[in-house]
C-alpha cells in the first residue's frame, strides 16, 4: 500500500473523530506536539519501527512518553498505528490530519522561503497582509535559503509570490541582456 493511501487513511479517521467530538483545534495541538517530538527524536523514532520489538512494548513506551501529556483520542490513535504496523508513518499521517484540520477551519498552509529567519513581528505583519487580501487565515512553513538573497517567495499551492531579491536580479539580468546598447547609455 502507497504512503499515501496510508496517511490518508489513518488522517482521515481521526479528523472524523475528532470533528465529532468537537477537539480539532485540541488534536492540533497535540499531535503537532507529537510531531514535534519525534521529529526531534530519532531514537523514538527508531524504536517504533524496530522489527525485533512487539507492538505491546512500543505502545508501552508511547504512553509513558505522551500519557498524561495529549488527550487519550490522540493516544489512541498512536497505538492504533503502531499495532498495526504503520509506526513509520505517524509523522505523515500527522502531518495529513494536521491539512484536514486547517482546511476545515479555513486556514491555508503557506510555505514561505526566505533568506534569514524571520522575526515573529515579521511574520505576522505578512499573515496579515495575506488576509487582508484573501480573507483567510495563514500558517507558515518557514524555509531558509539563502539564495534567495533578500525578500521572501510564497508557495500557496498552485499559487508562488516571488518577491525575492534573486528574482529581481534574474529580471534585472534578462532586460539588460534583451536591451541594446544604446538603450542603457553605452554607445560603441
Amino acid at each position: 500500500m502507497s504512503v499515501d493511501i496510508i496517511t490518508d487513511k489513518y488522517s482521515t479517521a481521526i479528523f472524523e473523530l475528532a470533528e465529532e467530538n468537537h477537539i480539532l483545534e485540541q488534536m492540533e495541538t497535540d499531535l503537532s506536539y507529537v510531531k514535534e517530538v519525534l521529529d526531534s527524536q530519532p531514537e523514538l523514532k527508531a524504536l517504533l519501527v524496530y522489527p525485533a520489538l512487539d507492538a505491546k512494548k512500543k505502545c508501552d513506551v508511547l504512553g509513558k512518553v505522551f500519557g498524561t501529556a495529549i488527550h487519550t483520542l490522540a493516544l489512541h490513535f498512536l497505538y492504533v498505528m503502531v499495532e498495526r504496523g504503520r509506526g513509520r508513518y505517524l509523522s505523515a499521517a500527522i502531518r495529513e490530519y494536521l491539512r484536514k484540520s486547517w482546511a476545515a477551519r479555513g486556514i491555508m498552509e503557506a510555505t514561505v522561503t526566505v533568506a534569514e529567519p524571520l522575526s515573529d513581528e515579521l511574520e505576522t505583519k505578512l499573515k496579515d497582509k495575506l488576509k487582508a487580501i484573501t480573507g483567510k487565515q495563514y500558517i507558515f512553513d518557514v524555509k531558509v535559503d539563502p539564495s534567495v538573497i533578500g525578500g521572501f517567495v510564497i508557495k500557496i499551492g498552485d499559487t508562488r509570490i516571488d518577491a525575492s531579491m534573486a528574482r529581481r536580479l534574474e529580471d534585472l539580468k534578462t532586460y539588460l541582456l534583451k536591451a541594446g546598447t544604446t538603450e542603457i547609455g553605452v554607445n560603441g
